[in-house]
């Protein structure tokens, strides 16, 4: 209770006792708010007054002005609006409330009380409520099994689904997560168990409603067979020491795998593009036709050629025209090397390899490496600080000892290993391509997308060229065959007249 200050006295229940009523308006139960207020060494009686009145105001009531003078009405349950109040010491003297009171004049509100009745009160006592069908009726035994509520509600909707859908037992769950053991669980489903780790507020409100730890476990029990789902499962949850470290080991664990096929996938993608732009030697052929073909247009056969092009001029050799504006100076390279080395064409079976790297961002792999290599530190860490009899001895034994009594422990030792060898692999991708850009000559800079983007572009340029040609040529071929079939039907009728005469 607040002490004898008239002051405080004279002030509100509502803003002495302010959390309290807080979690009355929540829906927490009366017993519940009682005992939280028994835990605060508060009165749990207070609970029961007008909280917009002072604790003056209603003990000073004499016993016989608190009894009505009217005969008292049936009990009803009342909706309350549960609004957001503005301290009126904050309010700017401006502002439109403190204009609202002394120059904002309202007429009266034309209200229908028995509407207003009907929507939004109903009689405590089930038998006087009226009796609308029996669709109704039939509603009203689950009013008596409705969940106790403490976090925002679409909060509890998201964790709802997500736990609807991963069906556990909290408790197993509390253990697994506890000992941070491996758990059959996508990783998008551990990161949204780790999310639904109770906050400071929220734990705050589940030790509120919550019997002390003190108390029977039946009780404790009870309490949170009352919570819905997702309180469930936080009540479970917040008293695990390190639970987000320890989440956060399981999720990097879940995840581990898949993320260092990727790396792998990605480095052996770029390595064997490399090694097939380098050593194909139809491309190098091809290079020097382009580079001759070049020269002859651009010089006219002087000694000013160039002796090295880089490889997105071949992209140009598509775009400039003859003077005849249909035939590209590509068009006139594939029909030399269909003429004089018909192998070349064959160039898009080098290059295989060449398409899916284009798809690598090698920035993205360096990326993922870094962000492996700072979890598996993080990993580490929550597990020698979760060590069991963790004492001094512990931090000076060697780390392949103090990690491997414990499955995570070992797991981090395992998994540091294969990150050192994906860093290997990397970095021999790096010098592959670093070393392919020396080749030929290109700029230091260039990433893998755009060189290997180049690569496949010219490539599919080249087919598309070589399919039109052949296009034409059998086009020709079907022209000179009717035209020779015609010749030969005017001849062989021009015999037959011959002979008629």
């Amino acid at each position: 209770c607040p002490s004898a200050d008239p002051f405080l006295l004279g002030l509100s229940l509502a803003f002495l006792f302010y959390p309290f009523f807080g979690f009355l308006n929540a829906g927490i139960p009366v017993g519940a708010v009682q005992n939280a207020m028994k835990k605060e060494g508060k009165d749990p009686n207070i609970i029961n007054l007008d909280p917009e009145k002072s604790l003056s105001v209603q003990q000073s009531k004499p016993k016989d002005a608190q009894k009505p003078s009217k005969p008292k009405g049936p009990k009803v349950a009342r909706k309350r609006l549960h609004w957001n109040k503005i301290d009126e010491s904050k309010l700017h003297e401006n502002s439109f409330w403190n204009q609202a009171q002394s120059s904002v004049q309202l007429v009266g509100l034309d209200v229908d009380n028995e509407e207003f009745a009907s929507l939004f009160t109903s009689p405590l006592n089930k038998s006087a409520a009226p009796k609308k069908d029996s669709s109704s009726n039939a509603k009203k035994p689950l009013s008596s099994k409705q969940k106790v509520q403490l976090i925002d509600a679409r909060r509890r909707m998201n964790g709802s689904i997500l736990l609807t859908k991963f069906k556990v037992d909290y408790k197993v769950l509390a253990k697994q997560v506890d000992n941070m053991e491996y758990i059959e669980a996508e990783g998008n489903e551990v990161r949204g168990m780790m999310q639904l780790l109770p906050t400071k507020d929220e734990s705050l409100a589940l030790r509120s409603y919550l019997p002390p730890p003190d108390a029977p476990q039946s009780e404790i029990e009870e309490s949170i067979a009352k919570l819905g789902e997702c309180e469930q499962y936080m009540a479970v949850m917040f008293e695990i020491p390190d639970a987000k470290g320890k989440f956060q080991s399981m999720l990097f664990r879940s995840e581990f795998e898949n993320q260092a096929d990727t790396i792998r996938d990605g480095t052996k993608m770029l390595i064997q593009a490399c090694d097939s732009v380098k050593n194909s030697e139809r491309f190098r052929k091809l290079l020097l036709y382009a580079l001759k073909l070049g020269n002859a247009l651009n010089t006219g056969g002087s000694n000013e050629a160039v002796k090295a092009i880089t490889l997105d001029s071949l992209l140009k050799l598509a775009e400039s025209k003859a003077f005849d504006r249909q035939t590209s100076v590509l068009h006139y390279l594939v029909s030399i090397v269909q003429k004089n080395d018909e192998d070349v064409l064959k160039l898009s079976e080098d290059f295989v390899p060449v398409k899916a790297a284009e798809r690598v961002a090698m920035d993205m792999l360096a990326q993922s490496l870094k962000e492996m290599e700072m979890g598996i530190k993080l990993v580490k860490d929550v597990v020698k600080r979760n060590l069991p009899e963790r004492d001094a001895s512990v931090d000076a034994m060697p780390e392949d000892e103090s990690l491997g009594a414990t499955p995570m422990g070992r797991f981090s030792l395992s998994a540091a290993s294969k990150i050192q060898s994906l860093s290997n692999e990397f970095k021999d991708a790096q010098e592959n391509f670093a070393d392919l850009l020396q080749f030929f000559g290109e700029d230091t800079s260039m990433n893998p997308e755009a060189f290997f983007c180049t690569i496949n572009t010219f490539v599919a340029l080249f087919d598309q060229t070589h399919k039109e040609l052949k296009r034409k040529e059998e086009a020709k071929e079907r022209k000179k065959r009717i035209d020779e079939k015609r010749k030969l039907r005017e001849q062989e009728m021009a015999a037959k007249k011959l002979k008629a005469k």
